[in-house]
């Protein structure tokens, strides 16, 4: 008897089809007349621009993010930095090309995220994020996969981390398919943030296993588990349906200066 995961696996693999492959380039918007006019978090040596990206996606694995990204091809450099550009002056030179991380722009409601690793030496993280009342949304960057292949995404809550690469363990085990990603010719996959069917208002899903599986093997190659990211209490909010601590604060300030407004 083949178990709900397998068969799940088998009707994604058939033919081995490629899936969704999106570019690095998905996550980032240039911006021609912005540049970066704040303190670099990192300064790296490479020659072409997708390295620049590719490096400003990798800082998501250290839990920092980088929100712009500027590429500087006379240098041979590219600097990354926690926050967005200003728009250059007309008379100050242009230092290089800048990119915006659309990627990294935060995510409202109650937010997970699982940090993935495995050890064929692949690591990634995978982001999710619901407002209630709203479809889920999800976040996966993956890097060290294998090139030019597919891999799935499953949400496995009977899997236990310790076993997660146990031989067989898709033979036993039921799971939820949530995306399907695709490595480049360097082993990088990235998803942007996109909807899926899979809603994570509930306290239950803390702690279950994510699993990232090779679609033409069904190996698992990484593994991870569900934890909040952020405050608990903004994580308490948002299954409640409150608003988040930032739309409140604003929501304030917009009606303290509507008041000084009116009765000034």
């Amino acid at each position: 008897m083949f178990s709900a995961i397998t068969l799940l696996l088998l009707a994604f693999t058939c033919d081995y089809i490629y899936g969704n492959y999106l570019d690095i380039n998905e996550c980032f918007v240039e911006l021609p007349n912005f540049q970066l006019t704040v303190d670099s978090m990192a300064v790296e040596s490479v020659e072409f621009k997708d390295d620049c990206l590719r490096a400003c996606l990798r800082s998501f694995l250290r839990g920092k993010p980088c929100a712009g990204a500027e590429h500087r091809p006379k240098d041979n450099a590219c600097v990354l930095s926690e926050k967005t550009g200003e728009r250059r002056l007309n008379n100050e030179p242009k230092t290089g090309s800048y990119f915006e991380n659309v990627c990294a722009r935060p995510q409202e409601g109650g937010r997970l995220e699982a940090r993935l690793t495995g050890y064929r030496g692949g690591e990634g993280i995978l982001e999710m994020a619901q407002r209630k009342g709203q479809n889920p949304k999800l976040l996966a960057i993956m890097t060290g996969l294998q090139e030019n292949r597919n891999f799935h995404l499953i949400y496995a809550p009977d899997v236990e981390l310790t076993s997660c690469y146990k031989a067989g363990l898709l033979k036993d085990h039921k799971g939820k398919k949530l995306i399907t990603i695709d490595s480049d010719s360097r082993g990088m996959a990235i998803q942007p943030w996109t909807e899926v069917d899979f809603h994570i208002l509930d306290d239950a899903v803390i702690d279950k296993v994510i699993l990232v599986v090779e679609a033409g093997t069904s190996n698992v190659v990484d593994c991870g588990k569900l934890q909040i990211h952020g405050n608990v209490s903004d994580w308490q909010r948002a299954m409640n349906g409150s608003p988040s601590t930032l739309r409140v604060t604003v929501t304030y300030f917009v009606a303290l200066l509507v008041a000084l407004l009116i009765f000034a």
